[in-house]
Order: structure tokens, then sequence, then C-alpha cells
């Protein structure tokens, strides 16, 4: 069957269709993929068929892009979806980064075995003057703006979780979303302002002889409009803003910092809005460098990376029962990037995968160590949900803890609960796997970001790390809300039989506190920073003489 669909008329008949149309077939048993003659001519690849082709083809996707195809893709070789469906940007033989939408499907056997991955790639740079859906002009109609004439300003919208409007309320939902959000776009927009829809959930208001002020006030006007649209639920859009020629005069460079405002605007405040400057521009160019350097650690055999561990104390004796695993990475020339910086870095590019692969490891091989000198030194380690998506992570932390002989039982994997999992019946598939062997499973951040209750309803727990800024609170002067919190959150615990750990104690007054609400386990600096493994063997063992 195979080789039939591999080598066959009409896989020849559909490769020459289209010079804007790449074609692909997979062999997922094999492995063994089949590309159409012209995607191999214009990517400039290895060869019509190729072996493991898809860590090839992630080189030619933009560094960018790759976490957002690296999760479609995941999804259907991991078996959790049969359809792939995405967009993003690859790198030509010319060296030029194309815009391509990228679907395709996989064909089973009766029994529901996965045998054929076949699918198209269609090059964006070719498309229509207005969007089917919005009716608005497209960014390849932008694209044919002289901003190099004139002065003017242009304001790059986005809708603040998007992806989860649509993975909670459906695509066509998502789609009426899109279409008031132009309907509003195009009301409130002033007469001489050209509105554009790019790809996904991205709008552009272009403004000749514009101003960043009135522009703003748009933005203003655009988010109380979409708090108050009949039959929709709510939502909110985040904003870069930029003026030409300040800015750029050229499509590309605008577009390319109106993206870096647009993100930094959605990492700082959701509904917030961001003007291109100097601060951007250095951000942007530091988390390029820091990119650079982090891909040379993990092809030097992960050099610079390093475990560090805090230790966590059982409420009751204040004893070291437990500690943390928490990633720590410089080079000769970077000592100064921090967990948040490097880890966003590694989760958007994709790489997370490799590293948290690297982080498991060590992190059972100190269990394994200290399992046999200590006996009940329990060891957590975070994952990321993107690693999750992964099908063979799980298999493989399961594999490394019985070549090392870890009692599961003394391992526990953290869930950032900020990773804003879509996949709930994914997750609960896969920690279900570990907690039949013995592995903990723990919600780290609890009450942070995302809808926790949600996840904790849909996935079982056995640990709930409470958020620090909800601990640091507990000493100020008249705030009853963070002890309400804390209180009700650790007497629903009791309840579900789930395991407390109060976060960020750094003072005799607040571990006072905590421990008379009934937390399980302590931690925080009162006790210690995380530390190499080294200093943490001398505190347990200290301790312990």
């Amino acid at each position: 069957m195979t080789k039939s669909i591999l080598e066959n008329e009409l896989f020849e008949s559909f490769a020459n269709a289209s010079d804007n149309i790449y074609i692909y077939v997979c062999d997922m048993q094999k492995d063994l993929s089949r590309w159409s003659k012209n995607t191999v001519d214009y990517f400039d690849m290895e060869g019509e068929y190729i072996e493991s082709a898809g860590p090839k083809w992630i080189e030619h996707i933009h560094p960018d892009d790759r976490a957002a195809y690296l999760k479609d893709i995941d999804a259907v070789f991991s078996g959790a979806s049969n359809r792939h469906s995405c967009q993003y940007r690859a790198k030509n033989k010319y060296g030029d980064y194309v815009w391509l939408e990228c679907k395709g499907s996989v064909i089973s056997d009766e029994s529901g075995k996965p045998l054929v991955f076949a699918g198209l790639m269609t090059r964006l740079d070719n498309q229509n003057k207005y969007d089917p859906l919005t009716l608005l002009l497209t960014s390849y109609e932008m694209q044919k703006y002289e901003f190099s004439v004139g002065s003017g300003a242009i304001l790059l919208l986005g809708i603040n979780g998007f992806r989860k409007i649509n993975n909670t309320n459906g695509f066509l939902y998502g789609n009426k979303v899109l279409v008031a959000l132009s309907e509003c776009l195009t009301k409130l927009a002033g007469k001489e302002d050209r509105v554009y829809r790019l790809q996904g959930d991205e709008f552009i208001v272009l403004s000749p002889s514009g101003s960043k002020e009135q522009l703003s006030r748009l933005f203003e006007k655009v988010n109380d409009y979409c708090m108050n649209i009949r039959g929709l639920k709510s939502f909110s859009v985040s904003a870069g803003l930029v003026s030409y020629p300040e800015d750029g005069t050229d499509f590309n460079t605008l577009m390319s910092n109106l993206e870096h405002s647009l993100e930094y605007a959605k990492e700082q405040k959701q509904g917030w809005i961001a003007e291109f400057s100097e601060k951007i521009s250095k951000r942007h160019l530091r988390t390029g460098l820091l990119h650079e350097a982090l891909i040379q650690s993990i092809h030097n055999g992960f050099e610079g990376f390093e475990l560090y561990f805090q230790p966590i104390l059982d409420a009751k004796t204040k004893n070291i029962v437990e500690c943390e695993s928490l990633l720590r990475w410089k080079t000769p020339d970077i000592q100064d990037a921090t967990p948040y910086e490097f880890i966003k870095i590694l989760e958007d590019s994709g790489e997370i995968r490799e590293v948290g692969t690297w982080v498991m490891k060590e992190a059972l091989r100190h269990a394994a160590k200290w399992q046999k000198k200590y006996k009940n030194i329990s060891v957590s380690f975070n994952v990321s949900y993107i690693q999750l998506l992964d099908g063979e992570f799980i298999d493989k932390l399961i594999s490394t803890a019985q070549e090392l002989q870890v009692d599961p039982r003394l391992v526990m994997v953290e869930l950032t609960e900020s990773c804003n999992a879509d996949d709930t019946k994914m997750l609960s598939h896969q920690f279900n796997k570990l907690q039949k062997l013995g592995f903990k499973i723990a919600m780290d951040d609890f009450g942070t970001e995302y809808a926790s209750f949600g996840l904790l309803h849909d996935v079982t727990m056995d640990v709930l790390k409470i958020d620090q800024k909800f601990v640091r609170g507990l000493i100020r002067e008249g705030n009853m809300t963070d002890m309400s919190i804390i209180e009700n959150v650790v007497n629903m615990c009791r309840q579900l039989s789930i395991q407390t750990v109060a976060e960020g104690i750094e003072t005799e007054e607040i571990q006072d506190i905590i421990r008379s609400i009934g937390v399980s386990f302590l931690q925080g600096y009162l006790y210690s920073k995380p530390v190499p493994a080294a200093e943490f063997e001398r505190m347990v063992e200290a301790e312990r003489n």
C-alpha cells in the first residue's frame, strides 16, 4: 500500500499542478517521505525521498514559527490528531522566508494504525486581494504601499487568548469573533485609514498622515467595543504601534517592529498597547543573541546548563523531605540570563523539548543517587506542556527511571499551570499513565494566568503548589484576600486528598501563618535559595547528623 501511494501517477499529477503548491507523502511506519520535485528544487532539499525528514524540514522553518509548527505536527505523529493545519515561514533556496499554509491528514488501516501522512503546502505570496472571511484587504495588498513617501502611523492588533477562544467555543465561533473585530475596525477607523487582515487573529490599521496618538485613541475605543458585542462573549486585543518613516521605510522592517511591539504588549499585560522603542529593539536583539547561544549550548552536549535544587520541608517537622530541580544556564559570554528569559525562548522556539528531556534525565540521575544515599528524599522537576505533546516523552521518562532504578514514588512531575494547556484530555491520559506506576503529579503556580480550577477538574493532581504571590501577601496589613484564598484552597485540597506546597516563604512570620493554616509542605528563601547539587547534599547531611 505504501509503495503505491509514494510511487503512483496520482502523486505526479498533484505534484505538477501548480508552482505554488508543494506535495509530500510520508510512510509513518518507516519514516520515509517523498517530496514533489518542485519542493526539492525550491527549498533546496537533499532529494525526493528522505528518511527522518522532520528534523531536516524544521531547519527550513523560521525560528519564531517552530513552536507552533511542532505543536501541530506532534499532535499528528502522537496520534492526538489526524489532521495537520498550520501557517509558517520557510526558507527557500535563495535564503528568503516565504509564508506557507500547510495542510495534511493521516491515512490509517482498519484497526486504526496510522500508515501514511499526506499533505500539501501552499505559498501565500500570491493570495487574493481580499480576505474571504472578513472581506478586508490582505497583507499582500499592504506590501504594495510606498512607506518611503510621506509619513503616518500603523497599528497591529492581536486578539488576546484567541487560540483558547477557538478551542473552547469552536472555530465557527472564532470566525464570528474575527468578523466582529473587522467590522469594529472598519466602523471606528478614520476616513483615510486602511484596514487589513493578516494571518490568524492579527489586523492592521494603516493611517496615512496619521499619528500614534490618534491610533492609540482608536485602540482604546476598539477594546471598549469588544467588551460589548451582542451575541459574543467579551474579549480584548493588544497592539503594537509604529510610525513611518521614523520606525522604518519598508514593509518588512515595519512589520518586524510591529510584531516585536505586539509581543512585548502581550507579555506585559493583556489589553495593552506598546509603541516600538529602542528598549523593544534591544530586547529583540538580546533575544536573538540568547537564542543563538542556547542552540550552541544544546549542540555542544548541553554545555552551560546545570540543575540547581531548592529544598522543600515537611510543614510539621520542618525537615527536608523533597527538592525541586530548577534549570540554570550561562556561558562565558552570557552570565546574566534569567530562567524566565531563556526558558521562554526555548518554549517559543520548540527547543524546550530537547532541553526538557535533558532536565528529566539529570533530575532522575540525582534522584537515583539520593534514594540510595538518603532513602526518602523526593525529587521534582518541571515539564513543559510542549514536551507532553511529544507522545514519546512519557515513555522516555518511564524507561529512564527503570534504567536508573529510581523509585517512582519519590519522583514528582510539576506542570506549570501558566502553560495554557489546551488539550486536558491528553494531559489526563499522560499523567494517569505515570500515576499508575507511582509517580506524583503537581500543578505549579496554582492560581496564576489561566483557569486553574478547570485544569484541576480535568486532570488528577497529587500536589498543588500555591503561588508565592498569595503567600508573600499574607503579612500586608489589612489584607484578608490572600489569607482567604489560601485557606479555601487548602481546605479544598484536604477534601480531595491533595497535598499542598506553599512557595515563597521568606520570613518566620509567614511560615507561622502558613503552618497554622495546615499546608503540607514549605518552600522558600527562609530555608534556602536554589543551590548546586553538592550544596544541597551538605544541607541534608547537616540536618541528619
